[in-house]
């Protein structure tokens, strides 16, 4: 590989990772486009790589997430037992869709959940009191950017164990990890802070990347050449990344996600068309 392509690649990676573990969406969000759009390479090529990208996250994120109890385990393993399942599915269809098909589809979800985010207030940075705690899942966590303890209670677990399925399918055909569905749905519809909601995504984005890059793998969809650097990449932007995370107020990382989104939604889209 020429050199300039493989910094691009690395550099690329890092700000994936960066934003990946800060945001908990696994950095396909970014190495995907950026993969296509700057390097050229094909989308089928781009989603299987990334996934190598999500897994590396997830390992680093989780990490340092898991030391100051920001993930949420008992959630995290009911939303991945409908992710696992979705990504299956959606490996099989990966083969079956049309290239131009998997850009829209990018395009069209960042432009969705971007909209999604708009809408909603920015959430209050403390939480009281738990409600009452009926499925297990009660957690509280110290913000380290407030200094003050949040507890909360997950809600609609039916809900959100199937738009984890979905994002399972998603995290399959786009190559993003599941997250870019999963923080939203937690945040938005489960009564789950931002900064947990991400947390736990970064938990569960690994298993679910890792289900879908094995079929790919066996498949020869992965370019080695593309891997190595974007792993490497990955992990080094994941560190600063989770650091990030604990630091930065919700109302940031949920503005840098609407930028994001909206940003990528429109090269991908003009790619399309």
């Amino acid at each position: 590989m020429e050199p300039l392509r493989l910094f691009t690649v690395f550099a690329a990676s890092v700000v994936a990772g960066t934003l990946g573990a800060l945001l908990g969406l696994g950095g396909g969000i970014i190495l995907v486009p950026a993969l296509v759009l700057l390097l050229a390479v094909p989308e089928k090529t781009a989603v299987a790589t990334s996934l190598l990208g999500v897994i590396a996250t997830s390992v680093v994120a989780s990490t340092s997430h898991l030391r100051h109890r920001y993930t949420n385990i008992p959630l995290a393993m009911w939303l991945e037992s409908a992710t696992v399942l979705g990504a299956l599915t959606g490996s099989m269809l990966f083969r079956l869709l049309n290239p131009r098909w998997l850009a829209l589809m990018f395009a069209l979800l960042q432009g969705y959940v971007a909209w999604t985010l708009v809408r909603r207030p920015a959430e209050p940075s403390t939480r009281e009191t738990l409600v009452e705690d009926t499925n297990g899942a009660s957690a509280c966590y110290v913000d380290h950017a407030t200094g003050k303890t949040v507890c909360y209670t997950p809600t609609r677990m039916a809900v959100g164990w199937g738009f984890s399925l979905i994002a399972g399918v998603l995290s399959a055909l786009l190559g993003v990890g599941g997250g870019l569905i999963k923080v939203p749905v937690m945040n938005l519809l489960m009564n789950v802070p931002l900064k947990a909601a991400a947390a736990t995504s970064s938990f569960m984005i690994g298993i679910t990347g890792s289900v879908s890059a094995a079929i790919y793998l066996l498949h020869g969809y992965v370019d080695p050449t593309l891997a190595a650097p974007s792993v490497l990449g990955v992990m080094a932007g994941a560190h600063l990344g989770a650091f990030l995370s604990r630091r930065l107020r919700s109302r940031v990382l949920r503005n840098v996600l609407i930028a994001l989104l909206v940003v990528s939604a429109i090269r991908m889209a003009w790619r399309v068309f």
